[in-house]
């Protein structure tokens, strides 16, 4: 079933990187059915995932430089969902695409050059901006990713941030979508369907991810940046 490969395939890279399973679900899997199914499955899926790495990576998790992040998100999804229908999409798209394609590409030519470079109380801005673009264009990862990435951590500490921030974001979101009636008997229906290809592709992924080293797993994180950026400029034309 083409679903559940891709969900699959999808689940395996978020388990390897710690991230990307929206960004790699939903437009693969709007093709097979409707986006007023499909997501809230994800966000269904992607709390699912991030809770699971999170309880694996529990001794890795550290509070305090996410913090700052969480305290800025929830704002910033308010004003994201209010400025909707202010300007059009294409502007912040571009903007995301060009500044994150930027980021993404530095980070690959000149790896560990910025790292460090960036304090937790920080973490406010960078929380504003991912709550903003969530609540604009449900694009919270790149601001999150880049913020996390700039720290002075470890990659089990930074992929075990990442599971603790967006398991708090998408938490949010599955709220919303219960409030809204939008979490149906056929999204549940489907989630308990689809449930062992999402956990199998995350099994096979955290254990490719134990294999790599440090500097492979920040390339990693900074490749798949730069296809999320590639992806926001293609659906801003």
């Amino acid at each position: 079933m083409p679903e559940a490969l891709i969900l699959f395939v999808a689940a395996f890279v978020h388990g390897l990187a710690g991230f990307a399973f929206a960004l790699l679900a939903v437009p693969f899997l709007s093709f097979f059915q409707p986006l007023v199914l499909v997501v809230p499955l994800v966000a269904l899926f992607g709390f699912t995932l991030n809770a699971v790495m999170l309880w694996w990576m529990r001794r890795d998790f550290r509070i305090r430089p996410v913090a700052g992040l969480l305290l800025g998100a929830l704002p910033g999804v308010f004003l994201g969902a209010k400025a909707l229908g202010f300007f059009p999409e294409r502007i912040p798209r571009l903007i995301l695409a060009v500044t994150v394609s930027g980021y993404a590409l530095w980070e690959i030519l000149h790896p560990g050059s910025t790292r460090g470079r960036i304090s937790p109380s920080w973490g406010p801005v960078f929380g504003l901006a991912a709550g903003f673009l969530g609540g604009l264009l449900n694009t919270p990862g790149p601001p999150v990713v880049i913020y996390v990435s700039l720290l002075e951590m470890q990659k089990d500490a930074l992929k075990s941030a990442l599971q603790g921030t967006f398991l708090i974001l998408v938490g949010g979101v599955i709220l919303a979508h219960g409030l809204y009636g939008n979490l149906t008997p056929a999204v549940w229906h489907l989630y308990g369907r689809y449930l062992p290809a999402v956990l199998a592709g995350m099994i096979l992924g955290q254990i490719l991810y134990f294999r790599l080293g440090e500097r492979s797993y920040r390339r990693l994180v900074h490749f798949l940046l730069f296809l999320s950026a590639c992806a926001s400029l293609i659906r801003s034309f």
